[in-house]
């Protein structure tokens, strides 16, 4: 299994996102199955390189219609999305660590946290996987190379603790990676599911690109069959996806429960902690 991870915030501070694809054996179908929706939408540059699609960018009518067809392209095979959302209001970084590290880094430990649930509760029988991770930014510059993110997700999912047991790892490669590269346009569907989810929370009506955005964030619910993006609808899921782990679901159990295609967990901190 491939998992493609990201990260989106809005700049007023309510909510911060972090997405995962899970992507299955199909793997290069999808991302042939994209490659050819960007060309079909005018996204071939003359040396038959292809532009990015990225949410934040949809403000013409070949962005919306493309976006769309991804949608439609990550519903119809096996894959499927998920996002923890982080209310920034009660989110702490001082908990991450001490009072003299950098801030980067303790963001760099949160991330792993919020990595961690992702991964960990809907893979638990994974084994030998692959992460790739879009450059996240706010994560950056305390080790001077700029992959703190990268040596804490190794530390827990390619370097298990072996007590005196035989542990495969969950992870067998973590990098972060450009998601301009060909190789790696996935994250750009990732980028588009995250996205509509951050827009669909936030009810974004007006500003620059707008309108192309909310159809694709409409079309999003629409396809996906999302009841809702509110909070109050989701959290009451959280059990259930702790039981579902516990449970250790193999694929085909998986594809039949509910939400599975897209699913959201809305993070609330421990008393005490943040």
């Amino acid at each position: 299994m491939i998992i493609y991870l990201d990260e989106s915030y809005d700049w007023q501070g309510t909510y911060f996102l972090l997405g995962a694809l899970f992507v299955r054996p199909d793997h290069d179908v999808l991302l042939a199955s994209f490659n050819n929706i960007k060309r079909e939408e005018g996204f071939a540059r003359a040396d038959g390189s292809l532009r990015e699609l990225k949410y934040k960018k949809i403000k013409y009518a070949n962005h919306e219609r493309a976006a769309i067809k991804a949608i439609q392209a990550f519903k119809a095979q096996q894959r499927y999305f998920r996002a923890v959302i982080v209310p920034q209001a009660s989110f702490d970084l001082s908990y991450y660590g001490k009072s003299y590290e950098p801030e980067k880094i303790k963001r760099a430990r949160a991330y792993k946290k919020f990595a961690e649930m992702l991964i960990e509760y809907n893979t638990p029988r994974l084994t030998d996987g692959v992460l790739f991770a879009d450059y996240l930014t706010r994560c950056k510059g305390g080790l001077g190379r700029g992959d703190e993110f990268v040596e804490v997700m190794k530390q827990r999912f390619v370097y298990p603790v072996d007590e005196g047991l035989s542990i495969k790892s969950k992870l067998k490669h973590i990098s972060e990676v450009q998601s301009h590269h060909p190789n790696y346009a996935l994250l750009q569907v990732c980028d588009v599911l995250l996205g509509c989810t951050l827009n669909g929370i936030l009810k974004i009506r007006k500003g620059p690109g707008m309108t192309e955005k909310n159809v694709v964030t409409a079309r999003m619910k629409e396809i996906l069959e999302i009841p809702s993006y509110e909070r109050t609808y989701w959290q009451d899921f959280s059990k259930l996806y702790i039981r579902e782990y516990r449970e250790r679901m193999n694929a085909e159990q998986s594809s039949e429960a509910t939400h599975y295609k897209y699913r959201l967990w809305f993070w609330r901190p421990a008393k005490g902690k943040a």
